[in-house]
């Protein structure tokens, strides 16, 4: 199992709590007092990691959304507000995000030798995803917050963040307990989607996947997409027979010659094949990297949250939507390759852009009657064989097989 480079837990306490009074009294402590008595204020204390916690060696010292350290004055404004909260019945939330140190020091947030952490870039991040945070939950104008550092030696760096409304705005609500009796309480819980979001915005923050992300986008909307030429001239065998079987079993109506429509569920296996085939044959390299980049991607998501977690099932998402995103586009450029071949040949769309089949047949008929239709279809591969530069002589042969065919089985498309 890997380890998860993040972990996130929460939890809120009302304003009776002891451990609520507890973090008042001791916010405006010096750090030494106050990391001596965390365990008296820390809500969570079945969070996982407490042990870690109980008495942290060394912090940060307190950090808000404005502020990267309180002095004395500015710590007992703090605890004036935070007594405010309590006096008005705010609730107190409270939330740690643990990272691995192994992790940190991996990505270069923390120099285990020298004992120093990036600081002012996990600070900016916890300021940016707790800005996200309480927009989302309708805090954002009401709700204010402390967070500090807390290291460990040996296994995690956690960031300790307290939240409180001094002017609440969370409605009450009747709950009842196991007995029986009720009892009115202000709203705590927090919506899940939200709570999951913090934690990918603290990450998103301390690491960068614009470039990666960027490189698979380039992959799959441009480079693999690009061929000299057309399709149909690619120096091939395999690919020019693959191409006709697909262009001879399309549907009349070419409004739906597009890679997704159902109209397209019997030859769309025959599409993919052609797409894998040219891949492999003629993107060999840039298709390799792509799965190289999506793997990457992958790992770097197990790593970051752990195997089994939703974020790595998003990643394994991703991977397969993005491989059929490619495999869309080249489908499509294929469709559009072949949508123009067919005006180009016959000519004979209709105003709705569907095929005029009995014009297709007069057609036909005429090209076969003047080109002497019964071509040999073996002389024909091994011509391909052997001049694989002669476009011209591929092509029309290959309109040969294609007209042949259709006769003998009686334009079955």
């Amino acid at each position: 199992m890997v380890q998860a480079a993040i972990v996130t837990k929460w939890q809120f306490v009302m304003s009776g709590s002891k451990k609520f009074q507890s973090y008042i009294d001791y916010v405006d402590r010096d750090e030494a007092t106050r990391n001596n008595a965390f365990s008296r204020y820390n809500v969570l204390n079945t969070d996982g990691y407490n042990y870690y916690m109980e008495d942290p060696e060394k912090s940060s010292g307190l950090f808000t959304a404005n502020k990267d350290s309180l002095t004395k004055d500015e710590r007992q404004k703090v605890k004036e507000l935070f007594r405010k909260a309590q006096k008005n019945d705010s609730l107190m939330w409270q939330d740690v995000v643990s990272f691995d140190t192994n992790w940190l020091v991996e990505t270069g947030l923390y120099d285990a030798e020298q004992d120093v952490l990036n600081e002012a870039k996990i600070m900016k991040a916890i300021r940016i995803a707790m800005k996200e945070q309480l927009n989302a939950e309708g805090l954002k104008n009401s709700g204010i917050w402390t967070a500090a550092i807390h290291y460990n030696e040996k296994h995690h760096i956690h960031v300790h963040i307290a939240i409180v409304e001094p002017e609440p705005t969370r409605p009450y609500h009747t709950y009842h307990r196991k007995d029986g009796s009720t009892y009115e309480a202000r709203k705590g819980f927090r919506e899940k989607k939200n709570v999951e979001r913090f934690k990918s915005q603290v990450m998103s923050q301390l690491l960068d996947r614009d470039e990666p992300l960027a490189r698979i986008s380039s992959l799959i909307r441009s480079q693999l997409v690009q061929h000299k030429g057309s399709m149909n001239q690619l120096p091939d065998a395999r690919l020019h027979l693959l191409y006709q079987k697909i262009y001879t079993q399309l549907p009349p109506d070419r409004r739906q010659w597009k890679y997704n429509m159902n109209a397209l569920d019997l030859v769309r296996p025959l599409i993919d094949q052609f797409t894998t085939e040219y891949l492999a044959t003629y993107q060999k390299e840039g298709y390799h990297e792509l799965k190289e980049q999506l793997n990457e991607n992958v790992n770097f998501y197990q790593r970051l949250y752990g195997e089994g977690t939703k974020e790595f099932q998003r990643a394994n998402d991703f991977k397969t939507n993005k491989l059929a995103e490619l495999y869309a586009n080249l489908g499509n450029g294929l469709l559009k390759e072949m949508s123009a071949q067919y005006q180009n040949e016959h000519g004979v769309t209709t105003k709705n852009h569907s095929v005029n089949w009995n014009q297709v047949v007069t057609n036909q008929k005429a090209q076969a009657s003047k080109q002497g239709s019964n071509v040999n279809l073996s002389k024909v591969k091994k011509a391909l064989q052997k001049d694989f530069e002669s476009i011209k002589n591929q092509q029309e042969y290959m309109r040969n097989i294609r007209n042949q065919e259709e006769q003998d089985q009686g334009l079955s498309r």
